[in-house]
């Protein structure tokens, strides 16, 4: 089970951190996921938009600290119900392309650079120094770096698809498993 190539993303800026954070544990291809959702305004109504995608690394119980560390003020929600309906949505194959709403709290260079990667296509990848270029920052390829870094919501957001010019790679969720998702990725 892994996410359909055909989904669309709608970004969020948010503009204070969530009062709280539904969040669930899903099973996929390529290991377990924690995620996690918070209600936003769209269209006159409250929808859920996902604010966290995050690989388990160790197990259920760290990845919660480390959900509680990123987000301290933000009070943290089981629901299996709602982490359910976002599931279907992410990996249930369907004839139309649904779109996922997407919420990020992030520096105005945060959110550009989350949106350049949201426009990436499965099986490319670019370079820090390109990602700089295309947010009209060429010069701030450390800052663009850091701001791939803080991608809360991984896959849904590729960050998995920014390469080290050295060829190094580099991944919060572990070198192996970008390999593995790129190399997935190039052959869809």
């Amino acid at each position: 089970m892994w996410i359909l190539n055909n989904l669309m993303t709608s970004l969020t800026p948010l503009q204070e951190f969530p009062e709280q954070i539904k969040y669930g544990f899903i099973d996929s291809k390529f290991g377990r996921i924690l995620l996690g959702t918070t209600p936003i305004q769209k269209s006159g109504k409250i929808i859920d938009a996902i604010c966290v995608l995050y690989f388990v690394q160790m197990d259920d119980k760290k990845s919660l600290e480390q959900l509680h560390r990123r987000w301290p003020k933000v009070k943290l929600v089981a629901d299996a119900k709602a982490i359910g309906e976002i599931r279907n949505i992410l990996f249930e194959e369907k004839e139309n392309a649904a779109v996922v709403d997407i919420a990020l709290k992030g520096t105005d260079l945060q959110l550009a650079v989350w949106a350049e990667l949201s426009k990436m296509a499965a099986g490319t990848t670019c370079t820090y120094a390109e990602l700089a270029d295309l947010v009209d920052r060429p010069k701030a390829v450390r800052a663009v770096a850091s701001a791939v870094a803080k991608n809360e919501v991984s896959i849904l957001i590729p960050c998995h698809r920014v390469v080290s010019k050295s060829g190094a790679i580099k991944y919060g969720w572990g070198a192996a498993l970008k390999s593995s998702l790129l190399c997935y990725e190039e052959n869809i």
